[in-house]
């Protein structure tokens, strides 16, 4: 069984990552996360209801290497499936500062019914003042959970499939 951490630990984490950093390194993040649970800003209790839908729409988030090499770019994928409907926003992402911050935006929104696309949109770039991110707080390699808090100020805990 996994063992999660609880909000007054999620805080020390946080407090520390802000201070320390997090110590979380590029190849830590590559692979599947699955959403497991969502906090709404400046709560302390787990908004049951959105991560049970967000369970069950199969909420993840991809991370693949861009380019080997260089060790902080990725690509993104967030997605959805709620039966044969898929719903997948693609685009990049840069691992930034010693924290650190996952800056990533979105280039492509794709809706697909099973493997056949039914729709498909090129999506503009933010300004950079207003690119979205998670701030990553901490990981647990043993129990494969990773928690951030996003740029709107939500914090999530995700599963490494």
């Amino acid at each position: 069984m996994r063992d999660f951490p609880d909000i007054n630990e999620i805080k020390i984490l946080e407090k520390n990552s802000q201070k320390n950093g997090s110590g979380i390194v590029y190849d830590q993040l590559l692979g599947i996360w699955k959403l497991k649970y969502v906090w709404g800003k400046e709560s302390d209790e787990i908004k049951n209801i959105p991560s049970s839908i967000l369970q069950v729409l199969s909420a993840r988030l991809e991370l693949t290497s861009k380019n080997k090499e260089d060790q902080i770019n990725y690509e993104i994928k967030n997605s959805i499936n709620l039966g044969l409907l898929n719903i997948t926003f693609t685009g990049s992402a840069k691992l930034k500062g010693l924290r650190p911050l996952l800056a990533f935006y979105f280039e492509e929104l794709k809706i697909s019914i099973s493997s056949f696309p039914i729709f498909n949109k090129e999506l503009k770039k933010p300004e950079n003042k207003k690119m979205p991110f998670f701030s990553l707080i901490g990981i647990s390699i043993k129990d494969n959970w990773l928690c951030a808090r996003g740029r709107g100020g939500g914090l999530a805990i995700w599963v490494k499939s």
